[in-house]
């Protein structure tokens, strides 16, 4: 159980990561190549690291007592992963940092309602009331751009990945049992990477030939957001209370609104600004159900 003193060292990472993951949207608009390329090579650059800390923390053990359904639940994780990743990126390339990352920040929406429409756990009351109010900010968000299909279209895109991000959760909270972290992510993000990858060649999808520039940002993707970010959040999780992990992620819309003006020369419209907070507000409400922290803080 985690440690509900405040500990530094461990609140000291969670900023660390937060500020890590704040990073992923903007070197997502650097990186100049097609939205399946950067997804596959973010996954696959950061996939055998955490492979080899599986292996390196037993995970090899925790995999051989699994059951059909059990790589099943896994199989469903890496798939609601994979379309998030796509759809996500895909956003970006559409719509602003702020709508983009606001709108697929309601993940943990999405995991309430998932719960209620399968799993029968009906949501409380705080939960419906931040589903109504994140609704609305959404709605903020997304109306401005009525007259713009694409840009209408990247708010689209923002929200299917929020709804993977939600099967994701979901599918994770069976595959997890039994599983440590490492073991989790270990079997989740190679089988990711293969799907992606597989998709490229499906879609016939150009992986090189790319600016040089746009492999560098690929690169700093899968290092900082990817390993440095998402592992210190989980690092942070082992000790810290998980309401303060999960509501301290809502700081990454605005990190990379804020990295997104120097770095993208991208500075958010008033509207944007007020439907983004209104978003956030949502998905605090909703998370200070313990019924949602339980559905969303385990997969960081």
């Amino acid at each position: 159980m985690p440690d509900s003193r405040l500990n530094g060292r461990h609140l000291l990472a969670l900023g660390v990561g937060v500020l890590a993951i704040s990073f992923a949207a903007p070197l997502i608009r650097l990186a100049e190549a097609p939205a399946l390329t950067i997804a596959a090579v973010r996954l696959a650059l950061a996939a055998p690291p955490m492979f080899v800390i599986a292996l390196a923390t037993g995970g090899q053990r925790q995999w051989r007592v699994l059951g059909r359904r059990d790589w099943l639940l896994l199989a469903l994780s890496s798939a609601a992963l994979a379309a998030h990743f796509a759809f996500w990126v895909a956003s970006l390339q559409r719509t602003s940092v702020v709508a983009s990352v606001a709108l697929v920040t309601m993940q943990p929406l999405f995991v309430a309602i998932g719960g209620w429409a399968f799993l029968r756990e009906r949501p409380r009351r705080g939960t419906l009331v931040g589903i109504a109010v994140a609704t609305a900010g959404a709605l903020l968000l997304v109306l401005p751009h009525a007259g713009d299909r694409g840009t209408l279209a990247g708010d689209a895109f923002a929200l299917v990945g929020g709804v993977m991000s939600g099967c994701y959760l979901l599918a994770g909270r069976g595959a997890r049992r039994g599983l440590s972290t490492a073991a989790y992510t270990g079997a989740v993000y190679p089988a990711t990477a293969v799907l992606l990858l597989c998709a490229l060649v499906v879609t016939a999808t150009q992986l090189t030939g790319h600016p040089r520039e746009a492999y560098v940002a690929m690169a700093l993707l899968a290092l900082v957001p990817q390993l440095v970010g998402h592992n210190a959040l989980n690092w942070a999780l082992g000790s810290l209370p998980a309401a303060v992990v999960a509501i301290a992620i809502l700081g990454e819309p605005i990190g990379a609104a804020i990295i997104a003006v120097p770095l993208l020369d991208e500075v958010p419209r008033a509207i944007e600004v007020v439907g983004g907070a209104v978003v956030l507000l949502g998905v605090y409400l909703a998370l200070r159900d313990a019924r949602t922290l339980d559905a969303v803080s385990p997969e960081v």
